[in-house]
């Protein structure tokens, strides 16, 4: 049951029709992967992703990847590939899930009520990474200001180190 190393964001509902998480413009995604490369993540645009990937989050390299070929020049969706893929390096820095798990079925609810089909796409993933995408798409239906907040809290080892 080894994991897949990239945790991945396909076409599907939740890029196409992003959740409640809006960035207000292009200079707030820039500040929050700022935010990212300051915590020693290393975010990466890639030009020629196969055409179902909208980003992808390495955690052995620590690197966050947003597929601009599948991307539309639209901040709302690329702040939802952002917020998603960021969920990842959540995990990453604490090694583990980021909700308990009492409140995983409330949160599978969150998701469903934000955006009914947004957890269809799970299947495509192995069942060891449902967890983690749930908490994912959760994360990407935030307002911009909770999901740096998380992230802050999240990964604040990482950002008073460097």
């Amino acid at each position: 049951m080894g994991r897949l190393a990239w945790l991945v964001l396909f076409v599907g509902v939740s890029a196409a029709a992003p959740l409640q998480g809006r960035a207000e413009s292009w200079d707030r995604i820039g500040r929050f992967a700022g935010l990212l490369r300051q915590a020693g993540t290393q975010t990466l645009v890639a030009k020629d992703c196969p055409s179902a990937l909208l980003g992808a989050f390495h955690a052995g390299r620590n690197a966050l990847l947003l597929c601009a070929n599948n991307l539309a020049n639209d901040p709302a969706q690329i702040w939802t590939v952002l917020a998603h893929e960021s969920a990842h390096v959540m995990q990453h820095c604490r090694q583990g899930p980021l909700l308990p798990d009492d409140q995983l079925t409330a949160a599978i609810a969150q998701v469903r009520r934000w955006a009914p089909g947004a957890l269809q796409e799970l299947s495509l993933y192995h069942h060891s990474q449902h967890r983690d995408e749930v908490e994912a798409r959760l994360v990407q239906g935030l307002p911009a200001d909770e999901v740096e907040h998380l992230f802050s809290r999240f990964c604040a080892e990482r950002l008073i180190r460097r």
